[in-house]
């Protein structure tokens, strides 16, 4: 029935803007007119120059020089508070991030103003859609609550994607890209051009190949992006489809620091599909592996009502489908509703088993906005519903002891439904020359219900409703043409992750999750010169209760476990400063964030077992740390980047990154923490001169450039015994030494 009606809805909104455009002049306006509209189009949860809070844009040219088979979190590495790792170590596979040592289930990412993150995990995973960035014009990312936004609640950055607007003339490209460890990248593109009757349409196919730096840490990805736009004078009609591939191999167990050191193993060892056969060998499953494919299609309309009202609608669906395959060794049947298997007169408790954690989901979103301007006041009015429909089943593949088990014999099945109304206001006004003040008021309620059985065969049925309301306020001071202060006091709130409600649910947590909320205080200065100088200066105080921080535990399909912690607070100071030397021909881009990260009155509670001869679990205990470290939160990110440009066809980039001790659990415990460590990159561009096929870009890339044997993140958790002795288990994720890359772009 929802699909029926969202179809119904999607053939009323296309039926009335595709009328529209048939009245409407035909002919494209001015290529200033329709810069203009292709930036409405995110306008209304982006920053703009007088708002209060802390920003950085990242253009097209940007993201080409950083784009070479990496995904986004390796490409934003440069902007302040931002930590990025990689499972693969090179950047390639499952990469993620942290803002303020903010993990990503709690960043907001919206594409072309539609929601990206997935409403369960409420984590944008890049790998499911790869080389997005090559399909981009422009980035933004807001730290800390920043103003509203469409999707899941934003509790330490939220990052707006803009895909790649319409060209004035047609245009080709033809882009590869070659590397260690395998690394292939081919990337082709083609666009018309705004053509006389205001039609245009663009398409972008990549394919990414690699055997990543640890073992099984390989990649095989599609991506394919096509937009059909309709251009007046007046109004902007664009329909794009984006399809992504993505079969990964799974690298999310970690390596310990003994088997690093360990020659048999090293940094490279992954564990993952690791089996023993008859004869005592040690052998690996070839297709232990992380699966999903994405199918994304987006229809927004910008429209001038007139010269003050601006409209700007959209709908989105998006439909995935994905699973993971590992090899398990000696699994009892019982943990999946089975009884013993008998062969040639032998009874089977336990076996070798190959299973599928599968999901399939539905996602629907519609969202509209209307931005009113004139003399001295701006408002937008912002909406959006979603409903997520999601189904979780397990199925084994194969089974070596196996009496009369089906093939794909399904052994759990269960359904969460989300449903989401974001409604939301704000307001600029202009008081005077020198001061602006900004007003923000957002709603969300969201409805997530459960339904089923989970993997572990218990019950896994619960409803629950949340009703946020979050202001925000700012002002903005301008001391002179250079010179502004900004300050402002925002309230953020954001419901648990699925994870983490199905062990309240289930009963397996003492203490089952609660919702999130924080008062995010921003003071900031910014000074600019129209030379290309930028200073900045940013303090934030992020007060929070009930934060949900990692527990620094994963479960068994790699997913980030949480949990509440009463008082908490994050403090920073984050300095930037951007300054161009030498006639322009070098540019030195610098900033760091020295911070405080710290849980107030923690408690930790440690599974105990009675010995570590028979493992039988007794319960639970907890410890009283007093005030602790939050989890992956370092107190000291900094980055540098020196771009020498002699003249407009070559450029060479330095990049140096400086992360301090992070601590993989709220315990403050340096035996489970990561060594600071400082990475530097070294890249180049040169553009030749125009042939009669076209412009020739050649691109290299040497990265870890002093081959620094680092680890950029992990897991850890501890288990307790009755004699009271305690034993870590730890995962490290350790990243390449130097390697290189070398890509060449034709442009015609």
């Amino acid at each position: 029935m929802k699909k029926v009606f969202f179809s119904i809805l999607l053939t009323l909104f296309s039926a009335t803007v595709f009328q529209t455009v048939a009245q409407a002049d035909a002919a494209p306006g001015d290529s200033i007119n329709n810069i203009r509209l292709e930036e409405v189009i995110i306008s209304s949860t982006r920053a703009g120059t007088e708002t209060p809070v802390s920003y950085s844009n990242i253009s097209s040219a940007e993201i080409k020089k950083q784009n070479a088979a990496r995904n986004i979190p390796t490409i934003l590495q440069t902007t302040p508070s931002l930590v990025v790792f990689t499972q693969d170590g090179l950047d390639v596979g499952y990469s993620s991030f942290s803002i303020r040592g903010t993990d990503a289930t709690r960043i907001n990412v919206t594409l072309n103003g539609m929601p990206l993150n997935n409403p369960e995990s409420q984590e944008a995973y890049w790998v499911d859609l790869p080389d997005l960035s090559s399909s981009l014009q422009s980035i933004q990312i807001q730290r800390g609550v920043g103003t509203s936004t469409n999707g899941s609640g934003a509790f330490g950055a939220s990052i707006s994607l803009q895909t790649t607007g319409a060209r004035s003339e047609a245009y080709g490209e033809a882009s590869t890209a070659v590397g260690s460890y395998g690394t292939f990248l081919s990337n082709i593109a083609a666009g018309t051009g705004i053509l006389a009757n205001g039609l245009s349409f663009d398409a972008r196919f990549s394919r990414v190949l690699g055997d990543g730096y640890v073992r099984n840490g390989s990649v095989d990805h599609l991506n394919l992006y096509a937009a059909l736009s309709h251009h007046t004078d007046h109004q902007l009609l664009r329909l794009i489809y984006l399809k992504g591939v993505e079969h990964t191999g799974i690298t999310w167990e970690g390596v310990s620091e003994e088997q690093m050191q360990d020659e048999e193993y090293g940094r490279r060892y992954n564990p993952a599909g690791e089996y023993t056969d008859e004869a005592g060998n040690r052998l690996y499953y070839d297709n232990e592996t992380d699966n999903y494919y994405s199918d994304i299609v987006q229809l927004t309309l910008t429209r001038e009502l007139n010269r003050y009202l601006v409209l700007n609608a959209g709908l989105h669906y998006n439909h995935g489908y994905g699973y993971y395959e590992n090899y398990r060794e000696d699994d009892t049947f019982a943990d999946f509703g089975l009884p013993a298997q008998t062969l040639g007169g032998v009874t089977y408790s336990s076996s070798d088993i190959i299973r599928r954690e599968l999901m399939e989901n539905d996602f629907y979103v519609a969202n509209l906005g209307l931005s009113y301007t004139r003399n001295r006041l701006k408002l937008t009015f912002g909406g959006m519903y979603s409903l997520y429909d999601g189904n979780h089943f397990g199925r084994l593949k194969w089974v070596k002891f196996n009496q009369d088990i089906a093939e794909n014999h399904e052994w759990y099945r269960n359904v969460g439904r989300k449903a989401e109304v974001n409604l939301f206001t704000k307001a600029d006004y202009q008081l005077n020359e020198k001061l602006s003040l900004f007003g923000d008021l957002q709603y969300r309620r969201i409805n997530y219900s459960f339904s089923g059985m989970d993997d572990d065969l218990k019950d896994l049925t619960g409803d629950f409703t949340y009703n946020f309301f979050n202001p925000k306020a700012g002002v903005s001071l301008h001391l002179n043409e250079r010179n502004r202060l900004y300050a402002s006091v925002a309230v953020g709130q954001r419901e648990p992750l699925r994870t983490d409600l199905k062990d309240g649910i289930k009963g397996e947590t003492l203490n089952p999750i609660q919702p999130e909320r924080m008062i995010d205080y921003e003071l900031g200065y910014r000074y600019n010169v129209e030379n290309g100088t930028h200073l900045g200066a940013n303090f934030y105080f992020m007060d929070y209760h009930n934060q949900m921080v990692q527990t620094g535990k994963l479960n068994n399909v790699g997913y980030k476990l949480m949990e509440n912690v009463k008082e908490s607070y994050r403090a920073g100071l984050e300095l930037e400063a951007a300054v161009p030397l030498w006639e322009n021909k070098i540019r030195v881009d610098a900033n760091a964030t020295f911070s405080r990260n710290k849980i107030q009155n923690y408690t930790a509670w440690f599974d105990q077992y009675d010995n570590q001869d028979n493992w039988n679990w007794v319960g639970q205990i907890s410890k009283a740390y007093g005030t602790t470290d939050i989890s992956f939160s370092p107190n000291v990110i900094s980055s540098m980047v020196i771009t020498w440009q002699p003249t407009p066809a070559l450029y060479v980039n330095l990049l140096g990154k400086y992360v301090s001790r992070q601590y993989m659990d709220n315990t403050s415990d340096e035996a489970k923490s990561i060594d600071p460590y400082f990475v530097s990159n070294l890249s180049g561009g040169y553009t030749f001169k125009k042939s009669t096929i076209g412009t020739f870009h050649l691109q290299l890339f040497v990265n870890n450039l002093f081959n620094r044997k680092y680890v950029a993140n992990g897991w850890a958790a501890t288990d307790t015994f009755a004699d009271g002795s305690s034993l870590n288990w730890i995962g490290y994720y350790p990243q390449a030494p130097r390697n290189y890359m070398a890509r060449l772009t034709l442009s015609f």
